[in-house]
């Protein structure tokens, strides 16, 4: 018997938006207001509290729905009873070979930052914002997998350590900006439009590489160098297309090379933080090496 996912999905994202992340945290206060005996500036202070946690909740509660009703679309959510998968890890004889390990881990590290921005915007803390972030990331992701569990992927404990661990490593970066200034981790994709498209699960046309970037040490910073940056990364292609009647064509590729900055770059004329994220194709020189 199957089990619709709808009522499930219904229940847990109405819980998480009834529970923001402050609500699993200690929050901390804004600071005494300038006239510690104003009673006004103190219901400012309430108010713009009560605010930012609607915010919140309101955007994780979107977050939640969306990927329902994507899950439901797209990946057959609630056509299954729950079920676990063990999928392995970047053996060749995996699903992805890897690359969607790679992608977990991404995605939670790159959520975990783009909530802490919408958080900060909202007048969280840079702590506060940090901490909230990396809960909501990692909370949309487990719901996720929870989601997946009801579908024929079904619910893998290795992608939710990958997810755990881009979580972590999100939160270590956004908690110290110097070594956010040191490393990146991006994604760079080349889409083939020629067939079914999917982002999210397009492995096949995603790699992943973290970036060392010479502007983050000061004996480089002061030099031409400070707009390149070591690369190291990895993709898997072939699985997409295999079957096991014809030629095995499937392919695990670690990379090493030297980049552009191409962040720095943009960063002159756009205070955007975009490209530390995303990896623009044709940027680097590379070395590969095939598993």
């Amino acid at each position: 018997m199957n089990i619709p996912l709808y009522p499930v999905c219904l229940l847990v994202f109405i819980v998480g938006a009834l529970f923001p992340p402050e609500v699993f945290a200690q929050t901390e206060n804004l600071g005494p207001p300038l006239a510690a005996e104003s009673i006004d500036a103190d219901r400012d202070i309430e108010k713009l509290k009560r605010t930012r946690s609607r915010k919140a909740w309101r955007t994780n509660l979107y977050a939640l729905g969306g990927i329902t009703a994507y899950g439901i679309a797209k990946w057959d959510y609630g056509q299954r009873k729950f079920n676990f998968r063990s999928e392995g890890w970047f053996d060749e004889q995996t699903s992805e070979g890897g690359a969607d390990k790679l992608g977990h881990f991404y995605t939670t590290y790159g959520l975990s930052h783009l909530f802490a921005w919408r958080y900060r915007a909202w007048g969280y803390t840079d702590a506060q914002a940090n901490l909230y972030g990396t809960l909501s990331s990692l909370g949309f992701q487990t719901f996720m997998e929870f989601g997946d569990g009801f579908s024929s992927f079904g619910a893998s404990s290795q992608d939710m350590v990958a997810n755990i661990a881009g979580a972590g490593v999100g939160y270590l970066l956004g908690k110290n900006p110097e070594l956010s200034k040191k490393f990146s981790v991006r994604m760079e994709y080349v889409p083939d439009f020629s067939g079914s498209f999917d982002v999210l699960t397009d492995y096949g046309n995603q790699k992943y590489l973290l970036a060392i970037k010479a502007d983050g040490f000061s004996a480089l910073n002061d030099s031409f160098l400070k707009y390149l940056e070591f690369q190291v990364g990895y993709y898997a292609r072939g699985y997409e297309e295999y079957d096991p009647r014809f030629e095995d064509t499937r392919s695990r590729t670690l990379f090493y090379g030297i980049g552009i900055n191409v962040s720095k770059l943009l960063q002159q004329k756009y205070k955007t933080r975009v490209l530390d994220y995303i990896q623009l194709p044709y940027t680097a020189v590379r070395s590969k090496n095939r598993l």
